[in-house]
């Protein structure tokens, strides 16, 4: 009672709840509460406790509604927690508790903050409605955005296509074709970030070679980085994996953001360098990416690098104020990396340059036995390369292959290792050459290898040139085809294995199967805008197609019960249109009772161009999806897919 008394003396008239509870105790119950915690007690129900029956009829953990709080409130009662409970939920109102030691006891002392917390949280709901309004607008748009853009650079490849065009005129239409790839760029970066704010990208692991994503990166940023006279650099680091499981489109659009913002921002005459990396984690089952890509740019000021994620900041100056973007991009690039597992960090000095760090988890590909390499171990290669480190990290790789390597460091080493072979009766299976070696003409002594060896030597180059620009003279020269660098051991086992037995047999097979006429084949379009059907006829005419068209689902659905069975070879079925859109328009041509219903082939061809649209247009009975606008090349292999023969 003396205690108890003590506690009444200073707790009593204090405005707030105050419970007490034996200090350093797994706490139950407590022993005193003042008038404003029994007045807590009595709004829930709870008799008026007296001194002698406090511990029995009294609990205050029975009185808050949810388990979390009051575990977390007991802890730090008890000593358990250093930091308090953030709200405690007792009956209707919210409190904030404060625990602290006093004397022998622990006091917990309440605030009511209903009145704050439901203001909070009113105005928090009303913050994800208009968020969700946002980007309910800005999905909704993208349809209406893509139409006309679809209309605008259609009509610009139709114009580009006519011959005899004045000079003034292409040049015209070149700049309109730039500048419609520069805003469908703008548009897709504010849909992406309104679809990662709403939590509504999803990502697609599929089994994906390292090497190829690489490459169509390196693709990318060498063009841009020439069109920017800035120069690109590229380190390959360890490289402990090549198959992993990964959503390659966003893990491409996050290396690309950097490298593009890193040339972007690096004036004419500067550098930007890639490091490159894959290393194994200490859990055998994942391994790390590591990507680098340092420039030697402008920088950044150490009050924007803190901003450098938030949506839409960009630095204010008058030269990166000359230099297009919407400030979306690192925003864009950090969410996917968070979304992957992964972290990225920055750091950067203004006039000096800026550095970006991305680490991201990945989960190899099981392994599988390699036909390819089966095939080809102990056949012996010979490389040319007058470059010592380089050479070593090629016989390196081969020697993992299996392949035997002997490597020349100049012309007349080579040509006398291949005459010895001959002689031996043991010649090579392959020459792998440099691109370049001092004091020779590579152009020149490939062709005199040609003549000498003739076509049973395949000649493969390595380089890391743009194929494009060099491949008619390096082919008339006897090469016979090029390895990308950087090199990667499934890449040069696949450019080996062509010249195998066994894969000239496939390479023959698939020319066989690249061959399709589609003249004859008869094509229904259902597409209800005028200019983008009169588009798609007119680039779809180019191939030889019998076109019929429809305005809208339901005319679509009339169409194909009007055909024969078999008459009709495929369909290209817009989405949203009056009267039927496409989904139901598939629904209903899939249900008909004819042989042909559920087999003919129905191509999405829409605006619609989020994961989910795909999904939903597979769902609905559709065989693939295209995405407006029309990309020729992915239309073209829509084509070979369904109607090649």
């Amino acid at each position: 009672m003396e205690h108890t008394a003590c506690l009444k003396t200073v707790w009593e008239h204090i405005e707030i709840p105050v419970f007490a509870f034996p200090a350093g105790q797994e706490a139950e119950h407590p022993v005193y509460c003042n008038r404003a915690a029994a007045g807590i007690l009595r709004q829930q129900g709870a008799e008026e406790p007296g001194f002698q029956s406090l511990e029995k009829d009294l609990d205050l953990f029975v009185l808050m509604n949810q388990r979390e709080e009051a575990e977390s409130l007991r802890q730090a009662i008890g000593g358990q927690r250093r930091e308090d409970p953030l709200f405690c939920h007792i009956g209707n109102q919210i409190y904030s508790a404060t625990v602290f030691s006093w004397e022998e006891y622990c006091i917990c002392m309440l605030r009511d903050m209903s009145v704050y917390y439901r203001e909070n949280q009113r105005m928090m709901e009303d913050a994800i409605l208009a968020n969700q309004a946002k980007t309910n607008f800005l999905s909704e748009i993208s349809h209406d955005i893509r139409t006309p853009m679809n209309a605008i650079i259609g009509m610009t490849d139709i114009a580009l296509m006519q011959p005899g065009i004045p000079g003034k005129v292409e040049d015209c239409l070149d700049k309109i074709r730039t500048a419609s790839g520069h805003m469908m760029s703008l548009l897709n970066e504010v849909l992406d970030m309104s679809r990662i704010e709403s939590g509504r990208v999803v990502l697609v692991p599929e089994a994906l070679d390292l090497a190829d994503l690489l490459h169509e990166i390196l693709i990318v940023v060498r063009s841009q980085a020439d069109s920017a006279k800035v120069g690109f650099g590229l380190e390959i680091g360890r490289m402990e994996e090549e198959c992993v499981l990964v959503d390659g489109v966003r893990l491409k659009q996050i290396c690309l953001n950097l490298l593009s913002n890193a040339v972007k921002f690096t004036p004419e005459g500067g550098n930007v360098h890639m490091f490159w990396e894959v290393r194994k984690e200490a859990d055998a089952r994942m391994v790390e990416l590591y990507v680098r890509v340092e420039d030697t740019g402008m920088g950044m000021s150490e009050e924007f690098l803190k901003k450098v994620f938030v949506p839409f900041e960009r630095e204010q100056n008058s030269t990166i104020s000359k230099i297009q973007g919407t400030g979306l991009g690192m925003t864009i690039t950090k969410n996917l990396t968070e979304l992957m597992g992964g972290s990225i960090a920055v750091r950067s000095t203004q006039g000096q340059g800026t550095c970006f760090e991305v680490q991201i988890p990945l989960k190899p590909q099981e392994a599988q036995e390699d036909f390819r390499k089966n095939t080809l171990a102990g056949a012996r290669v010979l490389l040319l390369d007058g470059e010592a480190p380089r050479a070593c990290k090629v016989e390196q790789m081969l020697e993992g292959l299996d392949i035997f390597t002997d490597r020349a460091g100049n012309a007349e080493s080579a040509v006398a290792l291949l005459n010895d072979a001959e002689i031996d009766g043991q010649p090579y299976f392959a020459l792998l050459t440099v691109e370049k070696l001092p004091g020779l003409e590579m152009v020149l002594f490939l062709q005199e290898i040609r003549n000498r060896f003739g076509k049973r030597l395949p000649i493969l180059m390595l380089s890391e040139s743009d194929w494009s620009q060099t491949e008619y003279l390096l082919t008339s020269s006897g090469v016979d085809a090029f390895v990308p660098m950087p090199l990667f051991p499934n890449r040069l086992l696949e450019a080996l294995y062509r010249f195998t037995k066994e894969g000239i047999g496939e390479k023959k097979l698939d020319h066989a199967r690249e061959e399709y006429d589609f003249s004859g084949k008869k094509l229904l379009l259902v597409e209800d805008n005028e200019i983008n059907r009169e588009i798609a006829m007119e680039l779809l005419g180019l191939y030889g197609l019998l076109i019929d068209t429809a305005e809208n689902g339901q005319e679509a659905v009339e169409y194909f019960k009007g055909t024969e069975p078999l008459g009709l070879d495929l369909i290209l079925m817009d989405v949203q249109m009056p009267v039927m859109n496409g989904l139901d328009a598939t629904r209903a041509i899939r249900k008909l009772p004819r042989p042909d219903a559920r087999k003919v082939p129905i191509v999405a061809m829409t605006a619609n161009a989020f994961m989910e649209d795909i999904q939903r247009s597979l769902d609905a009975g559709m065989n693939a999806h295209l995405s407006k606008p029309l990309d020729m090349e992915q239309m073209r292999l829509c084509l070979k897919r369904f109607l090649g023969r």
